[in-house]
C-alpha cells in the first residue's frame, strides 16, 4: 500500500500504548477458536488481547521493528516472569517500581535483551506504556496546565452520573485557558512532536479543535473515571484502577494469556500487501488500527476493493479513522454500517473521529432495491 509511513523513520517506539478500544475489536470480529487473525503490532496490546479471545493464530504484523521488539519483550515478560514484574515494568505501579523491578530482573536475562533494553529504561523511568513517541507527549500536557486547572481535571474524574460530570465541565473547563490550551496543543504544529508531519498530509481536519469537540461531547455519554483512555491521556498509567485495564495487562487474565502465546507470531512488514499476498490466505478477520489514515481516498478505495471483493476469500476487518473519513457511507464496499456507528458511539478512545467494519460476506444490495437495509448477508 503506498503509504506515508514509508516516509517516516521508523527507528524508535512510536506508540507504547494501544488507542483502539478492546471492547471495539471483540464486537467487531466476533472472534472464534476458527480464526485466524491479523493485528497491527503498534504497542502490542490488541495483538495480546486478541490472543485472549482463544483464535486459532494471532499474527502481528507491523512496518516499525521497533514495535514488533516491543511485542516481544512483552511476550518475554509474560513467558519468563510474574504479573506483578510485567506489571510494573508497563509502569502501571509507578516509575520507582520500574526501577526496583528493572534493577532486579535484569542480571539474569540473556544478554542481548538486557543490553536492548536496559538503555531504554534509563530513557523512560515511567516505565514501557509511557514511552512511545505519541504517549511521551500526550502526558506533557498536564504538567503545562495551571494548577487550579489541573486539579479542575481530577475532579472531573470524580462523577457518578454523565450528566453532573457534563455540566462540571461546562462550568469549569470548557470556554477557560483549559479550552484554549487543549487546542493550542493538540493542533496541528503541536501535534508533530507526537506524531510525524507527513502522517497529516490527507486530514482534512485541524486536529485541535476535532479533537476537542470530541472531547466535549464524550463526556457527554461516558464517565470519566471509568474510562482508560481517558484516564491515560490525561494522568498517565500510574496506580490505574485493575478493572479499568486493557484485558491483556489485568492480573486476572495473566495466565490465560501465558498459555496462549504459542499461538502468537509476529512478523514485519505492512498490513495490506501482506492481507493481499498468498501468505495470508488462511487469515479470516484483522484489525488494522488506523492505517487508513496516510494513504489517499483513492489508494484506501485500490486497496480494500482488492481485499473485500475476493469471491473465494472470506475476510472480516475493522480500522479506525482518525481525522479522514475513509469509508464513509454510502458506498460500493460492505459496510457494517450499523455496527460501526454503534462502535463508533461506545468505543473509549475520544480521539478517534469514527470506527469502520467491513465484511466480504455482506453483499451490496442494488441502490434501486435498497430498502430500511442496504446490506444483507450471502
Amino acid at each position: 500500500m503506498n503509504s506515508e509511513f514509508y516516509n517516516v523513520a521508523l527507528d524508535r517506539v512510536r506508540y507504547s500504548l494501544v488507542w483502539e478500544d478492546s471492547r471495539t475489536l471483540y464486537q467487531a470480529l466476533e472472534l472464534t477458536p476458527a480464526d485466524e487473525v491479523l493485528v497491527i503490532t503498534s504497542a502490542g496490546c490488541n495483538a495480546l488481547n486478541a490472543l485472549l479471545a482463544g483464535p486459532r493464530r494471532v499474527t502481528a504484523l507491523d512496518l516499525n521493528p521497533v514495535q514488533n521488539h516491543l511485542l516481544s519483550f512483552k511476550c518475554y515478560l509474560i513467558k519468563y516472569h510474574s504479573v506483578d514484574v510485567f506489571q510494573a515494568l508497563l509502569g502501571l505501579k509507578g516509575a520507582e517500581e520500574v526501577a526496583r523491578t528493572w534493577a532486579q530482573v535484569a542480571p539474569a536475562m540473556p544478554c542481548a535483551l538486557r543490553q536492548y533494553w536496559a538503555p531504554f529504561f534509563a530513557s523512560h523511568p515511567g516505565g514501557l506504556l509511557t514511552a512511545g513517541r505519541l504517549e511521551t507527549y500526550l502526558t506533557g500536557f498536564l504538567p503545562s496546565l495551571p494548577l487550579a486547572t489541573q486539579a479542575a481535571l481530577h475532579g472531573l474524574f470524580t462523577f457518578g452520573t454523565t450528566a453532573s460530570q457534563a455540566q462540571f465541565f461546562e462550568r469549569e473547563l470548557h470556554g477557560t485557558t483549559f479550552q484554549e490550551e487543549f487546542i493550542r496543543y493538540f493542533d496541528a504544529a503541536n501535534l508533530s512532536k507526537g506524531r510525524d508531519p507527513q502522517l497529516f498530509r490527507y486530514a482534512p481536519e485541524s486536529g485541535g479543535e476535532a479533537f476537542y469537540a470530541r472531547l466535549r461531547q464524550q463526556l457527554r455519554t461516558q464517565l470519566a473515571r471509568d474510562n482508560f483512555f481517558l484516564r491515560f491521556f490525561f494522568f498517565g498509567p500510574a496506580h490505574m484502577p485493575e478493572q479499568l485495564l486493557p484485558p491483556c495487562y489485568q492480573t486476572e487474565n495473566f495466565g490465560a494469556l501465558r498459555e496462549r502465546l504459542p499461538a502468537l507470531q509476529i512478523r514485519q512488514g505492512e498490513a495490506s500487501n501482506f492481507l493481499l499476498s498468498s501468505a495470508a490466505r488462511h487469515i479470516t478477520k484483522a484489525s488494522l488500527s488506523n492505517i487508513f489514515e496516510y494513504v489517499s481516498a483513492a489508494e484506501f478505495r485500490r486497496v480494500t476493493e482488492a481485499l473485500l471483493q475476493d469471491p473465494e476469500r472470506p475476510l472480516r476487518l475493522v480500522f479506525w479513522n482518525l481525522l479522514q473519513p475513509q469509508g464513509a457511507p454510502p458506498g460500493p464496499l460492505p459496510l457494517d454500517k450499523d455496527l460501526s456507528e454503534a462502535l463508533t458511539a461506545m468505543d473509549g478512545c475520544f480521539y478517534f473521529r469514527s470506527v469502520r467494519v467491513f465484511d466480504s460476506e455482506l453483499v451490496h444490495v442494488p441502490v434501486e432495491a435498497r430498502g430500511p437495509l442496504a446490506y444483507r448477508r450471502r
